[in-house]
């Protein structure tokens, strides 16, 4: 758990950075797995197959809105479709036009589920988009969802039934025609995927949504069941093939990306919830707090010094320790000449020894220097206590310390 949430923090910190470039590089990167897909499964124009045309409108698609990706999706859907056969793509552009129109006026801004959903279900792990989009977006993302299992199924039924047919060489186009119809409007599969993934969506969104503890965690697991029963439901009483080990891996698989996504999106600390409750002169308001999870994300910066370096930046003889012995050093001895005309003043001849005389005149020196000193200090204490007395107010004062008692 620590690990998410310090990852989660260092993820904002670096979208938060270089947010302008990772959005086109994750836009990139999903058209050119949706591309990759198309032509995985529909690999009858091998030029629309090349590396460097999937490269180009990955790019493209990178600097457009996301439903730019669905829209260069089905062309090159039904571009293929001219590999198999004309009618195949007629027919899909039909199907590809009125699904646009719904799309746009209902879902436009669902993009994602629609794009997301045949991925899923190529990667075998389709509850993930139910479960992802309950709990990131709501019921809308519903059509988005049917509208990406009708392309997905609609690719299958061209690569294993229209492609054989195609083939053959008594060719009847009312048989084209007729499988092609029966293949979408008839498919019980298709029928069962759109109600357990709407279903799946429906659980999550409403379990979620609830002021429960834990709620986030419950509905990833509620989705993960009804996409289970009804899977099987659909398998047992409308005989759909269903591979149940398939099933269980992927549902698991599903629940275990989107707990970890409800961590990113969601985290709330449910052990330091709160209820909280106010009023106005109209309504009472009952309010409950649940805080986010989250841990700091210390940076750590480690730097490995060599002894060379070392040696580098601390010399042997730096000035501090320079300063530090000359300051420690005592000081030399200092010699006084006396004038001679001071010593014969004072009655010494400059021819005695200096010594005394020295000696002698600095006593008398120091003596004068505090007599002097002990005549002008009650002096200069008397000049200060009169410019202190005429400098203060005390009238003024003592009226001011009144008003403060």
């Amino acid at each position: 758990m620590t690990m998410f949430l310090e990852l989660k923090e260092k993820l904002k910190a670096i979208y938060a950075e270089y947010g302008t470039y990772i959005l086109p590089a994750a836009k990139f990167l999903l058209a050119l797995a949706v591309f990759l897909n198309i032509n995985h499964t529909l690999d009858y124009v091998p030029a629309l197959g090349s590396i460097f045309v999937v490269l180009i409108l990955s790019l493209i698609c990178a600097i457009i809105p996301l439903n730019g990706t669905v829209f260069f999706a089905m062309v090159l859907i039904l571009l293929q479709c001219t590999g198999v056969h004309i009618l195949a793509a007629a027919f899909g552009a039909v199907l590809f036009l009125t699904l646009w129109v719904l799309y746009l006026r209902f879902a436009s801004g669902e993009a994602l589920a629609l794009v997301l959903t045949p991925l899923a279900f190529a990667l075998n792990i389709p509850a993930a988009v139910p479960i992802a989009f309950g709990l990131v977006s709501g019921p809308v993302s519903a059509l988005s969802m049917a509208c990406g299992l009708i392309v997905y199924y609609f690719m299958n039924l061209i690569q294993k039934r229209i492609a054989v047919l195609a083939a053959g060489e008594d060719l009847n186009m009312l048989d084209l025609v007729t499988a092609l119809a029966e293949g979408i409007f008839q498919n019980e599969e298709l029928l069962v995927a759109v109600i357990c993934c709407t279903v799946t969506l429906l659980v999550v969104y409403l379990i979620r949504s609830l002021e429960a503890d834990y709620a986030w965690e419950v509905s990833v697991v509620a989705g993960g069941i009804a996409y289970l029963v009804i899977q099987l439901a659909g398998a047992l009483f409308l005989e759909v093939p269903v591979s149940v080990p398939v099933l269980v891996i992927g549902t698991v698989g599903a629940c275990l990306i989107c707990y970890v996504l409800q961590l990113f999106v969601f985290g709330g600390d449910y052990s330091r919830s709160k209820m909280f409750r106010f009023q106005d002169d109209e309504y009472y308001y009952y309010v409950k707090a649940v805080p986010k999870m989250a841990v700091a994300n210390p940076d750590r910066t480690i730097k490995n010094i060599s002894e060379e370096e070392l040696k580098e930046e601390v010399p042997e003889e730096t000035e501090v320790l320079k300063n530090y012995e000359i300051s420690r050093k005592e000081p030399e001895e200092q010699t006084v000449e006396i004038p001679r005309d001071i010593i014969q003043a004072r009655g010494e001849s400059p021819e005695q020894d200096m010594e005394p005389a020295f000696d002698r005149i600095v006593e008398e020196v120091s003596a004068e220097d505090a007599a002097e000193k002990i005549e002008t200090e009650p002096e200069m204490d008397l000049e200060m206590n009169e410019d202190y007395f005429e400098s203060v107010d005390f009238e003024e004062k003592l009226t001011d310390t009144l008003k403060n008692l």
